[in-house]
């Protein structure tokens, strides 16, 4: 080869090794607008950006309290909602009964509301001027209801056993039962008394327990309802 196509041929070689940073860096330059290029479009149809690779700085953390962390949403508990009754126990002066509005559970059926108003009645009453109808030891053994609306009201021998009264004050324990539960529970005709789960004659050997009591509204005194 002759001198002037080598040197030529020598010329042309530097000029490309001098020429290589500069491609590199357009090709650099390139990568990088396609790659923003890219996660701008994928912004704008909504998809998330691609993840950071492994070992990448600058990876955002995950909020507190988000699935990320595995924290549980902690229910807002509701407030219960609770049904407001009126009780009547014995005045403390005379042989009238007086009322007294209770707060109770919702309960699922009547016959469940009609066991809380009959233990709230055994708790005796809160307000002054009243005075207990129940024997505070008595329980609720049980509470029907048939299809004629007659309530079965079953209580424990206490009811009986743990009272030294006269025929006013078994008038007073009867009707404070009955006028509660037919007052409040339109289900509620009347009520039969039960005694240890069987009938009984009379309360003391004053009030018949064999018959079925029906409301008497006339031995209440409302207008001082509580």
């Amino acid at each position: 080869m002759t001198a002037g196509p080598q040197r030529r041929v020598l010329l042309a070689a530097g000029l490309i090794l001098a020429l290589l940073p500069a491609l590199s860096a357009c090709g650099k330059h390139r990568e990088d607008a396609d790659a923003g290029a890219s996660e701008t479009a994928a912004s704008a149809a909504g998809a998330p950006p691609p993840a950071p690779a492994e070992g990448a700085t600058g990876a955002q953390p995950a909020p507190a309290g988000s699935q990320a962390t595995g924290a549980a949403a902690v229910p807002i508990a509701e407030e219960e909602h609770r049904r407001e009754v009126v009780l009547f126990f014995q005045k403390s002066d005379d042989d009238m009964l007086g009322p007294e509005k209770r707060m109770i559970l919702p309960g699922t059926t009547v016959i469940d509301q009609g066991k809380q108003v009959v233990a709230e009645l055994i708790a005796g009453p809160r307000a002054k001027g009243l005075l207990p109808t129940i024997p505070e030891r008595t329980t609720v053994l049980g509470l029907y209801l048939d299809k004629n609306g007659t309530a079965y009201l079953d209580l424990s021998n206490e009811f009986v056993s743990d009272r030294q009264e006269g025929s006013s004050e078994e008038l007073a324990t009867v009707f404070s039962i009955v006028d509660s539960l037919t007052y409040n529970f339109p289900e509620f005709k009347r009520v039969r008394f039960l005694v240890g789960g069987e009938e009984r004659e009379t309360l003391q050997s004053h009030l018949d327990l064999r018959r079925a009591w029906l409301k008497d509204m006339s031995i209440v005194k409302m207008d001082d309802a509580r």
